[in-house]
């Protein structure tokens, strides 16, 4: 079976009617993705200096037909991180809005809005904290 979008790995997690079912939902769907959106969103050492999120045109597509995919964005994140020494040096934030607005439109308009709950650290799932995440995958995230 394919790996599922995030936004439906969360959508499932919003059903879940109990932590061991959420739990069971966020291990059912591990992926390098999903921990990556979960370190990207909850670890207090990964922070981003992007403060206000660009206009850009939401892509209504049906689901899988985007032209990238979350694993994709990802391998770019790195770009909108604090004091990451891959950043290139003459990066400028004009050029750092741009690369953003290509990211966010070649995504499915969910998976949009989970790479913007990343870099806002702020899903918007309930119930989805840093010891949920911890109790499912142990040691993933810093012990607060």
């Amino acid at each position: 079976m394919a790996n599922k979008n995030i936004y439906e790995v969360f959508d499932e997690f919003k059903k879940a009617k109990n932590k061991a079912e959420r739990i069971a939902v966020l291990r059912k769907n591990d992926s390098k993705a999903l921990r990556d959106v979960l370190i990207g969103t909850f670890h207090p050492s990964v922070q981003f200096t992007v403060t206000d999120m660009p206009k850009f045109k939401r892509v209504k597509m049906p689901p899988g037909m985007s032209y990238d995919h979350m694993s994709g964005a990802l391998s770019r994140i790195y770009l909108f991180m604090k004091d990451n020494p891959r950043v290139p040096e003459g990066l400028t934030e004009k050029r750092k809005t741009e690369i953003l607005i290509q990211i966010l439109e070649a995504l499915e308009e969910q998976e949009a809005d989970v790479f913007i709950g990343i870099l806002k650290k702020d899903l918007k799932v309930p119930y989805l904290t840093p010891a949920l995440v911890n109790e499912a995958f142990d040691g993933l995230l810093p012990q607060s």
